[in-house]
């Protein structure tokens, strides 16, 4: 915000919109609970900086089963602290907004539509009235929306605009330029000199602040070498005729054009150019020569990363200061203000997109996860302070400072023995204790005639019965005995069904019976599912019954040997329903489970590993847990954002339930409370449970402070058969007093988490530090009081013996 120094918005695609008044030390999420999981653009109004238009849905056409849809347009007028819907709906994914320089009643919104089905609202829109109403402007098939659109600062009658033939494919005939000239009644499209051709692919503009006939373009132009697909168009006489302003080729679209093409102009110097791909292209001089933006990293959080982030979507100049910048790419959010030569890195939003996560036994336990383009990650399962390093760390990261992380495991009883991914199949074991890793990934028998083919999440596992076995999956299933120094072909080519409308690319899913080892289930992208009861001497294909979408997630029951769940995301066809499903005879009938959930994308489901009966499914926008083997559900815990909730896992020794999310990092929920109440049915009567111990604060050696980053809260856990008012208390062991709480409570679960806090002071002494007193190790009683209601149960505080532990 221009007229607010030190504030700025950060929208993640699936993460949410970050609001911070503080250059960047604080941030909070100002979108939260709005019924859209994805944003593709935000604008801020220029006359009337608090007014905030959003566009939702993921702006970039991943098949990875989280490029979220929106659900049309949205606006706030107080700085994001409300928000109102403003219709198109049906948009899916919007690329970008612009707004009038001097009217924030006065918008257009460049609709990219659906990814992976055709439909008629997609192209350019305007408005008139704030959103309460819209034209359709620029439409020029089912199969093309708009891309970019940007109103000349200098003469607003002018507008230019791109639009882009998304589907099925990423290119096509009809994406172009576009010019309007009586504010976006009519609209030409402009050649002159732009490429065209069968192969042409998203474009962006950015228009002169002075001059409305003066404008660029940065094209994907897939006719030509599409690792020179890079290309930046420049006019002077308002699109009349263009011409290609470098002789040497741009390298910043590495076939992956799709991903970026923004371009932007200083807004003092319409001279200066930036165009954005894997890295940032720099002009001084219209756009003859480019030079790559790079600079010094500061991380605001110790990191080992060394270098500016790759795959830059987003660039913001400070109009009034043009040495200030703000850039968004796979790496989050990076500000400068001296046109790039250093760089702050703003590592302290929690928006970490995971694929997966996994957790080993160590004492206390970690947790693992892989990330888009953040490689693979570990750290404990404390709650993140954002006032402090939070202990996590990378299994690994590459040169450029990220990496896709995809599946990632410990083994089981040497923690020092990490296995990790990245895209493809592209699989590694590391000591970690020497910091090495050697590829493991299989390769098919010398002669074969096959291919092996994989999805970019590529499944593979430790087998539950034997810590050296790994089985990984693509079209083909390999066994290893040896933890990955060597393979064996265990399967024909999977992605072959019987149905044709399930011919696939590779396996989504694998797992193993945890009863019957070599009993492996297997789902592919398309919806085709396989099973062996001889460890891949022979397979079966089962999918009747089972929609033709891709199966992420597969949970073999450990009650019965013939029971299997899975979940079905349909998201990469534009189907958005809820598909869990249940077998009870391995895959031979197939029965939806999901009843009285949300009708929602579902991405993961597991078994309670105490109570047959608990299920816990992840879905678009949160865990839901069902207490009668998928009958009925119910949302699990306010605590967890409105966040697609990517893979499932629990800690068996502490019944950790822990979630990984697509853009909100990881939450983690103790089930031991949910397995007690329900372990012979719903609870007839209220009860308290009993609390974990709890462990105080690292004291401080000299001063004998309490260390504030070793805070840690005890959940205190009531249920409640229905509302009533409580009095929640703890008592020492003589009976005392020490902290009260009068709650509201409510039917079903309640909790609250004591940070063990019993008194809290202020002082004018200039050297007082014990602002917060602590309860002292020791045994205390927790009891819930009310109308007939008297429930105490024990509570134990330790001290910590270490800073670290």
């Amino acid at each position: 915000d221009p007229s607010r120094p030190g504030t700025l918005y950060a929208a993640f695609g699936p993460g949410n919109l970050w609001k911070t008044t503080d250059n960047g030390l604080t941030w909070r999420p100002i979108f939260e609970n709005q019924p859209a999981p994805g944003i593709g653009d935000v604008a801020l109004a220029p006359s009337r900086p608090e007014t905030i238009w959003l566009g939702t849905g993921v702006d970039l056409k991943k098949p990875r089963n989280f490029t979220m849809p929106g659900t049309g347009v949205f606006r706030s007028d107080d700085g994001g602290a409300t928000w109102r819907s403003l219709g198109l709906r049906d948009s899916y994914h919007i690329g970008k907004i612009d707004v009038h320089p001097t009217n924030p009643d006065i918008a257009f919104v460049a609709v990219h539509g659906h990814y992976w089905t055709t439909n008629p609202n997609r192209g350019l829109y305007r408005t008139l009235d704030g959103g309460v109403t819209w034209e359709h402007v620029l439409f020029v098939s089912e199969r093309t929306g708009a891309n970019d659109v940007v109103i000349a600062p200098s003469d607003p009658s002018v507008v230019y605009a791109t639009t882009w033939e998304n589907y099925p494919g990423v290119s096509g005939p009809s994406s172009g330029v576009w010019k309007s000239e009586d504010a976006g009644k009519t609209w030409r499209r402009l050649g002159g000199g732009l490429p065209a051709g069968p192969k042409t692919g998203r474009i962006g503009v950015a228009v002169s602040a002075s001059d409305p006939a003066k404008a660029y373009v940065l094209v994907d132009n897939l006719n030509k070498d599409e690792t020179r697909a890079a290309e930046v168009y420049k006019t002077t006489d308002g699109g009349a005729t263009w011409s290609r302003t470098h002789t040497d080729d741009l390298l910043i679209f590495p076939r992956i054009g799709w991903y970026f093409a923004d371009i932007y102009l200083n807004p003092k110097d319409d001279e200066e150019v930036y165009a954005l791909g894997v890295r940032i292209a720099h002009s001084r001089d219209g756009g003859r020569t480019f030079g790559l933006l790079g600079g010094d990293v500061y991380h605001l959080f110790p990191s080992p990363a060394q270098t500016l982030h790759l795959d830059h979507c987003e660039l913001w100049i400070d109009p009034g200061n043009p040495d200030h910048l703000a850039v968004g790419n796979d790496g989050g959010v990076y500000t400068s203000f001296d046109r790039g030569k250093t760089w702050i890195h703003h590592n302290n939003i929690p928006v970490g997109e995971f694929y997966d996560v996994s957790v080993d036994n160590q004492e206390p336990y970690m947790i693992y996860g892989g990330t888009q383009d953040d490689a693979s990650v570990f750290g404990p399962a404390r709650e993140w302070d954002p006032r402090y390093a939070d202990g996590w760390r990378y299994v690994w990261l590459d040169a450029w400072s990220g990496g896709d992380g995809c599946y990632t495991f410990a083994d089981p009883e040497d923690p020092a023995t990490v296995y990790f991914s990245s895209q493809n199949g592209a699989a590694r074991r590391k000591d970690m204790r020497t910091g090495r890793s050697v590829s493991i990934m299989p390769r098919l028998p010398k002669g074969f005639p096959g291919r092996a083919e994989y999805n970019f999440i590529t499944p593979y596992f430790i087998s539950p019965h034997n810590r050296l076995t790994l089985y990984h999956a693509g079209n083909y299933v390999f066994k290893s005995s040896d933890r990955g120094d060597s393979w064996k072909l265990i399967s024909p080519d999977l992605a072959r069904s019987a149905d044709p409308g399930r011919l696939s690319t590779a396996a989504g899913a694998i797992a193993e019976s945890p009863l019957d080892p070599g009993v492996l289930f297997l789902g592919t992208d398309r919806g085709a599912f396989w099973v062996t009861l001889d460890d891949g001497g022979t397979w079966v294909e089962r999918s009747a019954g089972l929609p033709a979408n891709y199966i992420r997630s597969i949970c073999p029951s450990r009650f019965s040997r013939t029971r299997v769940y899975v979940a079905a995301p349909g998201i990469n066809q534009d189907d958005l329903g809820c598909r869990l499903f249940a077998s009870e005879d391995r895959g031979l009938t197939w029965t939806p489970i999901s009843a009285g959930l949300p009708d929602e994308v579902a991405y993961a489901i597991v078994e309670d590993p105490t109570n047959e009966n608990i299920l816990y499914a992840g879905l678009l926008r949160g865990v839901y847990v069902s207490v009668d083997r998928g009958r009925t559900w119910a949302l699990l815990g306010p605590g967890l954002p409105a966040a697609a909730v990517s893979d499932l896992v629990i800690q068996e020794r502490e019944m950790d339930l822990v979630a990984s999310t697509y853009g909100r990092g990881i939450y983690v929920m103790n089930i031991r409370p949910i397995q007690e109440i329900f372990k012979k049915g719903a609870a007839a009567a209220d009860r308290l449970l009993d609390p974990p111990a709890a462990r105080r604060p690292w004291t401080n050696d000299t001063h004998r402070d309490p260390s504030l980053s070793t805070v840690e809260k005890v959940p205190l856990t009531f249920y409640l058969t229905g509302p009533k008012d409580v009095t929640l208390s703890v008592h020492d062991a003589k009976g005392r007093e020490v902290k009260a709480w009068r709650l509201s409570g409510k039917k079903g679960f309640n909790q609250l988490r004591w940070d063990l806090v019993v008194k809290t002071a202020d002082s004018p002494e200039p050297y007082f530090v014990r602002y917060r007193e602590f309860a002292p190790a020791g045994d205390y009683e927790i009891r819930l009081t009310g109308d007939g209601l008297d429930l105490r149960r024990p509570l134990k505080v330790e001290e910590r013996t270490s800073q670290d532990d």
